[in-house]
């Protein structure tokens, strides 16, 4: 009796430990007590840095383990700085994830050497929205239209020689004739707005509208900047009158070039991680980030702050960055000798 009694605890434990290792969740087990870093590639007050910052707030409790998640600025490049670091510095655990410009795979294509890194390869978690950049001047410019800014030189701020904030106003140079002028130097998209505000530039190549709206309303409600294009795949509700970089196409060639400057619009406010992280981590990641874009409590800010969330799950991401990426090479060429052509001519000039 005495042995067939222990027989049974003995027995009994075995169960119990078995079950307790199959309710083991390493994912959980990796993430409780951790914070994890989340990088944006942007200086502060910024539509990417306010997108980042909200959903730092909430992914934590959506994913295993409610790790802490804190925010860590690192503007550079276009967020060619941030980019670099995920690829070649961050622990690829899925203990650091960022957001940077969702127009880094063009990039990527444009300038090889700048972008050291294969932005397919990355661990796409989401995206927050399917945005839209728009070409935005001044009020006090009198440069309405694209038909305006034919007529007058419009100095445009803009970071890097391969970001949006030049390449949409040199490739219009170029195709169509305006008379953009590009200033590089600005550090971030915030100081292009202020210098804006100073009548230091007219305008603006590329700032995503959605951002715009959330982290500067007053110019919207005040009528402060006109928006001459939007580069995206669908039109903005609210900006049915402005045409798409698309509309503007006279040939098939012309289309396949402004469709791929255009096709990061699906990636709005892009999430990922480091290139290699554990499958199972990133499966958790992209889960958590949706279930995060479903989250009352958030809903509820995104709705009183009147920012727009209409998020990709992170394989649809992966699959814009993945094609891409794979662009044919004589597109890319066609559209970096387009804007050679077209800087070139405003050297020229001035």
């Amino acid at each position: 009796m005495h042995k067939t009694m222990l027989s049974i605890i003995g027995g009994c434990a075995a169960l119990l430990a078995a079950a307790g290792t199959c309710r083991a969740d390493p994912v959980e087990d990796f993430y409780r007590g951790r914070t994890v870093k989340f990088i944006v590639g942007s200086n502060t007050g910024g539509g990417y840095d306010t997108y980042s910052r909200l959903l730092a707030a909430y992914i934590g409790k959506h994913i295993p383990g409610n790790p802490t998640v804190v925010v860590e600025n690192m503007p550079g490049a276009s967020g060619t700085k941030s980019a670099n670091y995920l690829a070649e510095v961050a622990s690829k655990d899925g203990s650091v994830i960022g957001m940077f410009n969702q127009s880094m795979p063009q990039r990527q294509m444009f300038e090889p050497d700048l972008i050291r890194i294969d932005l397919g390869k990355f661990s796409w978690i989401g995206a927050m929205n399917a945005s839209t950049n728009v070409l935005i001047t001044w009020h006090t410019t009198g440069v309405r239209t694209l038909d305006d800014a034919k007529k007058k030189q419009v100095v445009m701020g803009a970071l890097s020689t391969s970001g949006g904030n030049s390449v949409y106003p040199l490739l219009l140079n170029n195709f169509f004739g305006t008379k953009f002028k590009v200033v590089l130097g600005y550090v971030g998209g915030n100081t292009i707005q202020l210098a804006m505000e100073r009548g230091e530039v007219d305008g603006r190549g590329a700032v995503v509208w959605s951002g715009l709206k959330a982290g500067w309303p007053h110019w919207i409600k005040e009528k402060k900047v006109n928006v001459l294009m939007q580069v995206g795949l669908t039109k903005e509700p609210d900006l049915q009158d402005v045409p798409l970089f698309t509309d503007l196409a006279r040939t098939p060639e012309e289309k396949a070039i402004f469709q791929f400057i255009s096709s990061d619009a699906a990636m709005g406010f892009p999430v990922t991680a480091p290139p290699g992280l554990p499958a199972e981590r990133l499966a958790a990641l992209r889960k958590a980030f949706l279930n995060t874009m479903k989250d009352p409590e958030f809903l509820k800010v995104v709705e009183e702050r009147k920012l727009e969330i209409q998020p990709s799950s992170g394989e649809q991401v992966q699959r814009v960055v993945e094609d891409m990426t794979s662009t044919p090479k004589e597109i890319i060429a066609k559209i970096q000798k387009a804007l050679a052509d077209a800087e070139a001519q405003a050297n020229t000039k001035n």
